[in-house]
């Protein structure tokens, strides 16, 4: 009997974190998002949180490890979009030129969201 219980625990413990994570996935998934990234956060094993006043955004659905993103960069994401742009801003011709395209790499698909 206590072997079911400890069973049972872990798989209500295991499903709930897989739970979460998809909540968050999918929360991010459905919205627009076009900043200019005013902070940046790294965390200990090497990814990213960037932000400004308004938004955060946390590559829940994108690899962001080590990637090369600097304050006054633009971050665009459309709703439900498989690809996060980042661009820069060129300083002789103030205009933003893409300097990095992710795709999604999350644990679930997009399209499940």
């Amino acid at each position: 009997m206590n072997a079911k219980k400890i069973i049972t625990f872990f798989s209500l413990f295991f499903l709930s974190v897989l739970f979460l994570v998809y909540l968050n996935a999918r929360g991010e998934n459905r919205k627009n998002y076009h900043f200019v990234i005013t902070k940046i956060i790294e965390g200990a094993k090497g990814d990213i949180i960037v932000s400004n006043a308004d938004n955060e955004f946390r590559f829940a659905n994108f690899n962001s490890y080590k990637i090369d993103v600097e304050k006054e960069d633009s971050l665009v994401k459309k709703a439900f979009s498989k690809n996060v742009f980042i661009y820069r801003k060129n300083e002789k011709t103030d205009k933003y030129n893409l300097v990095l395209m992710l795709n999604e790499s999350g644990t679930f698909p997009i399209d499940w969201q």
